[in-house]
C-alpha cells in the first residue's frame, strides 16, 4: 500500500470544489478552502482542475486527491466526465497531486478493455501517484481492483449513473458501499450524499477506510439553500 494511502486511512477528505456559477470560483478561494479543511481536522483534500490542485498544493501539506473533470453536452448518467482521459489525468498529476481520481464506471461511451488500458497507462508512466476508481457498481470495483492498478475503491458515483440509478437515494449508498468491501480487498472511500453526522456513521458502520464529504462543508449556496428550504418548510406547516 502506497504511504499516502495508509495517511488517509481513517480520516476525512473534504472535497474543495468550485464551479463558474459559485462565488466561490477560483484557484485561491479553493486554496483557502483547503486551509480552513487542515486546521480543522481533515486528513486530505480533493480538488479539481490544475490550477486549484497547484493554489492547494501551495497552501498545505496534507495528500491531495485531483481530478480533472472536462463536461460534455451528452446525458450526465452516461458522460464519464472524472478525469476520463490521459491527457487529463497527467494534468492534475503534473499539477502536484498525490493521488488522482478517475471515473472506472462502465458505460456504454467507454467499454471495459479501453478502461483497463487507461488505468495501466497512467500506473505505469506515474507509478508514484495513487490511483481512486470513482465508480458506482461492485462489478466495476470488481473489475479494476483485478487490474493490479487501483490503490483506494470511491463510491463517489454510485447512483448517478444508468447502471446504479435503482440505488439512488437520499442519502450515501450504504448498501453498495458494504457490498463493494465484501468483494474487493482494497481501501475504500465513502463518498456521496454525506450531509448529515448519522450520514457518516452510517458509511463508517458500512466499512467505509476513509470518507469524502464535498457540498456539505465546502459549498454555502447549497448549504444555505438546504436551510431556507426547511424554514420555508416549518412555516407554511
Amino acid at each position: 500500500m502506497k504511504e499516502v494511502v495508509e495517511r488517509l486511512r481513517g480520516g476525512l477528505i473534504v472535497s474543495c470544489q468550485a464551479y463558474e456559477d459559485s462565488p466561490l470560483y477560483g484557484a485561491e478561494n479553493m486554496a483557502r478552502m483547503a486551509r480552513c479543511a487542515e486546521v480543522g481536522g481533515a486528513r486530505g483534500v480533493r480538488a479539481c482542475w490544475p490550477q486549484d490542485i497547484r493554489a492547494v498544493r501551495a497552501a498545505t501539506s496534507l495528500p491531495i486527491v485531483g481530478i480533472n473533470k472536462r463536461f460534455g453536452d451528452g446525458d450526465p448518467l452516461d458522460d464519464i466526465f472524472i478525469t476520463p482521459t490521459f491527457d487529463a489525468a497527467a494534468e492534475v498529476i503534473e499539477a502536484g497531486c498525490d493521488i488522482v481520481g478517475i471515473d472506472c464506471t462502465i458505460r456504454p461511451s467507454r467499454q471495459v478493455d479501453e478502461l483497463v488500458a487507461l488505468l495501466r497507462a497512467v500506473n505505469e508512466r506515474y507509478p508514484h501517484v495513487a490511483i481512486m476508481a470513482d465508480l458506482a457498481t461492485v462489478d466495476e470495483a470488481v473489475t479494476v481492483a483485478e487490474t493490479g492498478c487501483v490503490d483506494i475503491i470511491s463510491t463517489t458515483l454510485a447512483g448517478y449513473t444508468r447502471q446504479s440509478q435503482d440505488r439512488a437515494c437520499a442519502g450515501p449508498d450504504v448498501r453498495t458501499l458494504r457490498e463493494i468491501k465484501a468483494a474487493v480487498d482494497l481501501p475504500v472511500n465513502g463518498e456521496g450524499r454525506i450531509w448529515e453526522l448519522a450520514d457518516l456513521d452510517a458509511v463508517i458502520q458500512a466499512g467505509a477506510d476513509m470518507v469524502t464529504i464535498g457540498s456539505a462543508v465546502t459549498r454555502p449556496n447549497l448549504i444555505t439553500e438546504r436551510f431556507a428550504r426547511e424554514n420555508k418548510r416549518l412555516r407554511s406547516s
